[in-house]
C-alpha cells in the first residue's frame, strides 16, 4: 500500500468521509463539493481509497491547485491499495481500510461520484448530535441518505449542472417533493438506495467487526448496508434523513454492467447480505485482521500495524478470469419469459397512467419502458438462478419439499422450476388467504405454525414485514425463512 497523502494527524474531525475508487472514476467532482461545505473544514476529513495501483491524474491536478491558491487540500488521506489488475475488487476491504484510518467520530461511507450540497456534512454532524435527536443516546444511530438518479445522458462527460437540472429531464425516483423510495412504504428495500450512502459511529462499526470481507462481496454486489443489517442486530438504530440527498448523473457502467456480481435477489440485493435481517447475525463471516485488532484489543494498535494487518488477506479467490468461469449462465426460458411480460405490462401500464402530456407518454412507451425491460431481463434471470440453487440445496439436503409465503415472481419461478424437480412445493400461504396460486390453494398464515419446513418469501414485496410475522407473530426459526 502508498500512502500518497496523509494529513490525518494535523486535525481532530468529528466526521471522516470514505470514498472508494477501483479505477473506475473518470470525473473527482465529488471532491469539489466536499470542499464547498457548510461546516468548517476541519470538522471533518476526506479519504479516498485506491484499489488498484493508480494514482488518479484527476487527484494530483487538484491538489496541485489547492497548493498553489494556498487552500486547505481537498483530501487529507489518499491511499493506493496496490493490487494487481487481474483480480476483482473488493469495497469491503477497502471501507475497513477507511475504518482502520479514519479519525473521525463518525464515518461516513460516500458514493465517490455524486454531487452534494453544501449541508452535507453538517446534516450528518446534526443527526449524531444527541441533544438534537435524544432517541439516538441510547441505542445510536446508522444514517442513510437515498440518492436522487438522473439517466440523461446529456450529463456525461459531467459538467456541473445545477441540482435542479438533476430534478428535471431524466430524474427516475423524484416525485416533486422527495424521493420515490423515500415515499415508498412497501417496498423501501429496493426503491431506496441502499448503497449510496452511510453514516455510523467508528465505534459501532468495530463493534459488529467492520465489513464483512466474504467472497459473495466481491465485486458490484452489496456495499456499506450489508453493516447496516449488523449495525441494526446489534441493536442501532436505522434512519433515513428526510431532506438531505445525493445526486447522481449518468456514466458508462453505472448499474455496475461490467463488474463481476455476486449472489443478489435479482434487483442488485445482496441474497448473503439479506439473510442477515433474518439469522440476525452481528459479526461478520469473514473479518478483517485490523478491525478484528481494534474490537479485541484494549489499546489501539499503531497506525502501521493496523495498515498492514488490514491488507493481510487471502485473494487467491479473487481472480477476474476465475470468477467469470464460476458466474452462472442465465438464460430466458418459457416460463421466465412469461413472467417477464406479465411484469412488464403491469409497470408499463401503472406508467402510462402517470403521464398526462403527449412528451411524457412518448417517453414512458419509447425510454422507460425500455429500460423496464431491460431490468426484468435482469431480475428474472437471477431470480430463476437463485430458485434453482435453492432446490439444488433442498435435494443434498434430501428434503421433501418447502413453503410459499406471499405469491409473486419468486413464487411464478419456483413453480415452474419444481415441474422437472423431485423437490415439491407443500403449501402456499398469504394474508388475506382467498383465492389460489396455479392448483394451490392459498392457506391462511397462521397455518404456517405448523410448518415445519423452510418457508421461501414468494415476492419481493414488503418482505420486512413479512419476515416479522414469521419471526414475531408465528415464532419460525430465522434459519428456516428464505429470500431468494
Amino acid at each position: 500500500m502508498k500512502a500518497i497523502l496523509d494529513n490525518s494527524t494535523q486535525s481532530n474531525p468529528l466526521v471522516s468521509v470514505v470514498l472508494v475508487d477501483w479505477s473506475c472514476r473518470e470525473s473527482y467532482h465529488a471532491l469539489h463539493y466536499l470542499n464547498h461545505q457548510s461546516v468548517a473544514r476541519d470538522q471533518y476529513e476526506i479519504i479516498w481509497i485506491e484499489f488498484y495501483d493508480r494514482q488518479a491524474e484527476g487527484i494530483h491536478k487538484r491538489l496541485e491547485e489547492d497548493r498553489k491558491a494556498g487552500r486547505p487540500l481537498s483530501l487529507d488521506q489518499w491511499m493506493v491499495l496496490g493490487f494487481s489488475r487481474d483480480l476483482c475488487h473488493h469495497k469491503h476491504l477497502m471501507y475497513n481500510v477507511g475504518i482502520a484510518a479514519a479519525q473521525g467520530r463518525i464515518i461516513t461511507f460516500c458514493d465517490s461520484d455524486a454531487m452534494l450540497k453544501p449541508s452535507f456534512v453538517e446534516s450528518i454532524i446534526d443527526t449524531f448530535n444527541y441533544d438534537k435527536n435524544p432517541d439516538f443516546k441510547d441505542s445510536g444511530a446508522v444514517l442513510h441518505c437515498d440518492e436522487v438518479r438522473n439517466s440523461a445522458k446529456k450529463f456525461y462527460p459531467f459538467s456541473y449542472p445545477e441540482f435542479e437540472e438533476i430534478l428535471g429531464e431524466g430524474c427516475i425516483n423524484w416525485d416533486g417533493r422527495t424521493t420515490t423510495g423515500l415515499a415508498d412504504q412497501t417496498d423501501f428495500l429496493h426503491r431506496r438506495n441502499y448503497g449510496a450512502c452511510m453514516s455510523a459511529l467508528k465505534k459501532d462499526l468495530i463493534a459488529i467487526g467492520g465489513a464483512d470481507e466474504h467472497l459473495d462481496y466481491l465485486g458490484h454486489i452489496c456495499g456499506p448496508y450489508e453493516m447496516t443489517f449488523r449495525l441494526c442486530n446489534y441493536g442501532i438504530k436505522e434512519c433515513w434523513h428526510p431532506s438531505e440527498f445525493l445526486y447522481h448523473t449518468w456514466h458508462p457502467g453505472t448499474d455496475g454492467e461490467y463488474d463481476h456480481l455476486g449472489p443478489h435477489d435479482g434487483h442488485h440485493m445482496s441474497s448473503t447480505a439479506l439473510t442477515v435481517r433474518t439469522t440476525q447475525r452481528i459479526l461478520p463471516l469473514q473479518e478483517n485482521l485490523a478491525i478484528k485488532a481494534l474490537r479485541q484489543s484494549e489499546e489501539t494498535p499503531d497506525r502501521s500495524t493496523l495498515m498492514k494487518k488490514a491488507l493481510e488477506v487471502d485473494h487467491s479467490h479473487w481472480s477476474i478470469k476465475n470468477l467469470k468461469k464460476l458466474d452462472q449462465k442465465r438464460t430466458v426460458t418459457s416460463s421466465t419469459l412469461k413472467n417477464i411480460m406479465v411484469q412488464f405490462m403491469e409497470r408499463a401500464t401503472h406508467s402510462l397512467k402517470k403521464h398526462k402530456t403527449f412528451k411524457g407518454l412518448l417517453r414512458a412507451v419509447f425510454y422507460t419502458s425500455f429500460f423496464y425491460l431491460r431490468d426484468l431481463v435482469r431480475q428474472n434471470t437471477q431470480i430463476q438462478v437463485n430458485c434453482k440453487l435453492f432446490l439444488d440445496s433442498l435435494a443434498v439436503e434430501k428434503a421433501d419439499g418447502f413453503a410459499i409465503m406471499g405469491t409473486g415472481e419468486v413464487a411464478e419461478h419456483l413453480y415452474a422450476l419444481t415441474k422437472q424437480s423431485p423437490i415439491h412445493i407443500q403449501g402456499v400461504y398469504d394474508s388475506p388467504s382467498a383465492g389460489s396460486f396455479h392448483d394451490f390453494k392459498i392457506s391462511p398464515l397462521e397455518d404456517l405454525a405448523n410448518f415445519p419446513g423452510k418457508v421461501v418469501m414468494g415476492t419481493h414485496d414488503d418482505v420486512e414485514r413479512r419476515v416479522d410475522i414469521l419471526l414475531k407473530k408465528l415464532n419460525i426459526a430465522p434459519d428456516r425463512i428464505i429470500v431468494l
